[in-house]
């Protein structure tokens, strides 16, 4: 007698997507940025000896790509597999890393190879951010959704980035060549990880005819028209925006600056590794922040005001960057920092959920895609600003700029926006 499955059994778990893997090649990428957010600074301003308009040049330099083709690498990952354009992004980074610490041991670095560099990597991060982003809805286990796999590779990221940020920190014992050839062979290791990922299947476009530029140019129409067509994702995005042109650009090129006022004018000698080690520390500060509401997001689950708590967040970095102006000690400079990460980690973690939630599941990789322009996009613009502010007033009057602009704009989307009512609950 052939056995009958009983009604009451369990429904078959969902087959593995490589979830694991995908976290640990996301947060492997992100702590290589940690260790480049610490020592790009350091090259440039210590070992080149550049003055603060050409560190925002350099700085302008390392973001611009991603204004130029972000938009490209999304409708890319709407067209083709995004698992191989993370593999492929992954390798490149490998090459970069192991340039850069080849050129840095080998004494040759120069303004110009640095610029390089710079627009290798923004040009690789333009293609591989919307690809990852996009796969991460393709590989969230269904036990936690799309908010909760945010939430989790928010985690990675920070995470990544404070491991990074702890390594740069000790360039006075193992120097800047051996770390940067260090994550040349973490970025090895993460791609033959982003290789074990097994998402399920993508969205099927339809094919179309014509040639592929006019195709591509169609894509991105598209996206633009999802993003002002959602009452929820537009003024989200505005609220990218203002983060890159206010915070970006603070956080690359006059935070770095007031860290170098320690060290009484000192900081210009080529020998000077502690500076690395300071900027270390102080970057930390910011992600150990940023993980720590992360992690709190994660257990506390569906927020009731969930917009609300999205602008506070974002007017609480404003506050704080007026509070930068102030000539305090290292340690309350550091506090201050902290707690500037506490707000931008929910800032980043619920901005990008909520464009993940709304976002046409035909066009989500277009829209994740224009949402980091917004967000990667209007950090050049802050940076080259930020560099002539810096050399113009001095980082302590000029940080005050982006700290009153950011609160202006969150004032408005709190009267103007339907962003304070947004929940995770129904309304009654």
């Amino acid at each position: 007698m052939t056995s009958q499955a009983s009604p009451t059994a369990a429904p078959p778990a969902d087959p593995p997507t490589g979830f694991t893997p995908y976290l640990f090649a996301h947060g492997a990428w992100f702590l290589a940025f940690g260790v480049q957010v610490v020592l790009f600074p350091y090259l440039v301003r210590v070992v080149l000896q550049e003055s603060e308009i050409r560190f925002g040049l350099a700085q302008m330099a390392l973001q611009l790509p991603t204004t130029l083709f972000i938009l490209l690498g999304g409708a890319l990952a709407d067209r083709v597999p995004v698992k191989s354009i993370v593999v492929v992004a992954c390798a490149f980074a490998v090459l970069t890393f192991a340039a850069l610490g080849t050129m840095v041991s080998a004494g040759v670095l120069t303004y110009g190879l640095i610029i390089v560099y710079a627009l290798t990597v923004g040009t690789a991060q333009a293609f591989s951010t919307p690809a990852r982003d996009s796969l991460l809805s393709l590989v969230a286990p269904a036990r936690i959704g799309v908010q909760g796999a945010v939430a989790y590779a928010s985690l990675a990221q920070f995470g990544g980035q404070i491991l990074g940020m702890a390594c740069a920190a000790t360039a006075p014992l193992l120097g800047v060549g051996p770390l940067l050839l260090g994550q040349a062979g973490l970025m090895a290791v993460a791609t033959l990880a982003a290789m074990r990922i097994a998402p399920r299947p993508a969205h099927v476009r339809p094919r179309r005819e014509g040639g592929l530029l006019p195709g591509i140019g169609r894509d991105i129409r598209e996206g633009f028209s999802a993003v002002l067509a959602s009452p929820i994702i537009a003024p989200v995005m505005l609220c990218g925006v203002a983060m890159g042109v206010c915070f970006m650009g603070s956080f690359f090129v006059l935070l770095p600056l007031i860290v170098e006022s320690y060290f009484d004018g000192q900081v210009l000698s080529p020998g000077k590794t502690e500076i690395a080690a300071a900027l270390g520390l102080f970057s930390m500060c910011f992600w150990i922040g940023s993980m720590v509401s992360a992690v709190a997001l994660v257990r506390i689950g569906p927020l009731r005001r969930k917009g609300l708590i999205y602008l506070s967040s974002l007017a609480t970095g404003g506050v704080i960057l007026l509070l930068c102006s102030l000539e305090v000690p290292f340690w309350v400079f550091c506090g201050f920092n902290f707690a500037w990460g506490l707000g931008g980690g929910v800032a980043m973690t619920l901005g990008r959920s909520f464009v993940q939630q709304h976002a046409p599941e035909a066009v989500r990789a277009r829209v994740l895609s224009i949402f980091t322009l917004g967000l990667m996009g209007g950090g050049p613009l802050g940076a080259l600003a930020d560099g002539f502010l810096a050399h113009a007033f001095g980082p302590h009057i000029a940080v005050l700029f982006p700290g009153a602009l950011m609160l202006v704009i969150v004032a408005s989307l709190f009267a103007f926006s339907k962003v304070p009512k947004l929940s995770d609950f129904p309304t009654p």
